[in-house]
C-alpha cells in the first residue's frame, strides 16, 4: 500500500507540475500578445505620429510602422499609394499597406481584412491621438495576422491598413478599385474595437442576406455580447445615435461593389473625434477578448 500510495503521489505531482507549466505558458503567451496590443496602439498614438493625418508626417511614420509589424510576421507587403480629390482641388498622396498571408492560396477567393489607420491630427495644438478610432482596429489587424501567419487556409486572407477613411474613405475606395469582386468572398472591416466595460457589447453589421449572423451572435458569452444585424434602425434606437451604419466606415466600399462585408465595432463611444480619445480609456482585457472572438470566427470560416 505505502509504495502504490507513493507512487500515486508522484504521479499526481507530476500532473500537477505539467499543468502548471501549460498554464504559464499559455498566460505567458496570452500576456505577451496584450502587452503587444498595447505597444501598437501606444506607438500609433503617441505624439510622435501627430495624429496620423492623412498626408502628413505622422501618417507616414505610422504606415512605416505597420508596415514593419507586418513584415515581422512574415508577411508579403505592397504599399499601394494613391491621390484623392480633397478639398479646394488639391490632390493628396495617401498610402493602403497591404499585406497577403505568408504561404496563402494564390488562386483561391479573398477574405480581406481592413482597418483604416489615419486619424485627425493636430487642429491647431490640440491632437486628436485616435486611441479607439482606429489605432484599435490597427493593432486588431497585426493581432489576428500574427495568429494566422503560419496557418493554412482554403481562402487568400489579405490584411489592408486603410488610410483616408477619415475624409471620405479613400483607401477603401481606391483598394476596392483594383479588385475583382467575384474574386472576394468576404470583407470584415475593424474599426472602432475598444468595448464599453460598462455595457460590454460588440456590434457586427453585415449585408441583409448575411450567412455569419448566427455564428456571429454565438460568439457571446459572460464578457461580451455580440450582435450581428443588417438594421442601422435597430443599431440607432440601441445607442440613441441618428448614424448610417452602412456608410460609416470602410465596408462601405465593398458594399458598393456588392462584395459581402461584417463590420465589427463597439458602437458609440463619447470619446469619438474627441482629443480625449486616448489609450487611458482602454480595458486590454475586454479589448484582447473581442479580438479574440472575432478570431474564433476567422478560424472556423477558414476551416
Amino acid at each position: 500500500m505505502k509504495a502504490s500510495y507513493a507512487r500515486f503521489v508522484h504521479i499526481l505531482q507530476n500532473c500537477l507540475i505539467t499543468t502548471s507549466l501549460i498554464y504559464f505558458c499559455c498566460f505567458q503567451v496570452n500576456a505577451s500578445s496584450q502587452k503587444q496590443l498595447e505597444h501598437d496602439i501606444a506607438t500609433l498614438t503617441s505624439n510622435q505620429f501627430y495624429g496620423r493625418k492623412t498626408n502628413t508626417v505622422g501618417a507616414k511614420r505610422a504606415a512605416e510602422y505597420i508596415t514593419q509589424r507586418f513584415s515581422d510576421l512574415g508577411y508579403q507587403i505592397q504599399r499601394q499609394d494613391f491621390h484623392y480629390l480633397g478639398t479646394f482641388y488639391q490632390q493628396p498622396q495617401a498610402s493602403n499597406i497591404i499585406a497577403v498571408q505568408p504561404n496563402s492560396c494564390q488562386s483561391c477567393k479573398l477574405i480581406v481584412l481592413t482597418a483604416h489607420y489615419d486619424h485627425l491630427g493636430l487642429q491647431g495644438s490640440r491632437l486628436y491621438p485616435g486611441a479607439n478610432d482606429n489605432a484599435s482596429g490597427v493593432a486588431a489587424l497585426l493581432y489576428i495576422a500574427a495568429i494566422f501567419a503560419e496557418k493554412t487556409s482554403p481562402y487568400k486572407l489579405v490584411f489592408v491598413a486603410t488610410d483616408a477613411e477619415e475624409n471620405g474613405l479613400h483607401g477603401s475606395d481606391y483598394f476596392v478599385s483594383t479588385l475583382n469582386p467575384s474574386d472576394v468572398k468576404l470583407n470584415i472591416n475593424l474599426d472602432m474595437l475598444v468595448v464599453n466595460q460598462h455595457k460590454p457589447r460588440m456590434i457586427a453589421f453585415l449585408n441583409h442576406q448575411s450567412q455569419y449572423k448566427n455564428a456571429i451572435n454565438s460568439l457571446s458569452d459572460e464578457k461580451i455580447r455580440f450582435i450581428a444585424t443588417s438594421s442601422s434602425h435597430y443599431l440607432n434606437r440601441l445607442f440613441d445615435l441618428k448614424v448610417n451604419w452602412l456608410k460609416a466606415s470602410d465596408h462601405y466600399s465593398f458594399a458598393k461593389a456588392d462584395i459581402p462585408y461584417i463590420y465589427f465595432g463597439m458602437g458609440h463611444d463619447k470619446h469619438h473625434h474627441q482629443s480625449t480619445d486616448t489609450i487611458a480609456h482602454i480595458n486590454f482585457d475586454l479589448y484582447e477578448h473581442a479580438i479574440q472572438k472575432i478570431a474564433e470566427f476567422m478560424e472556423k470560416l477558414t476551416d
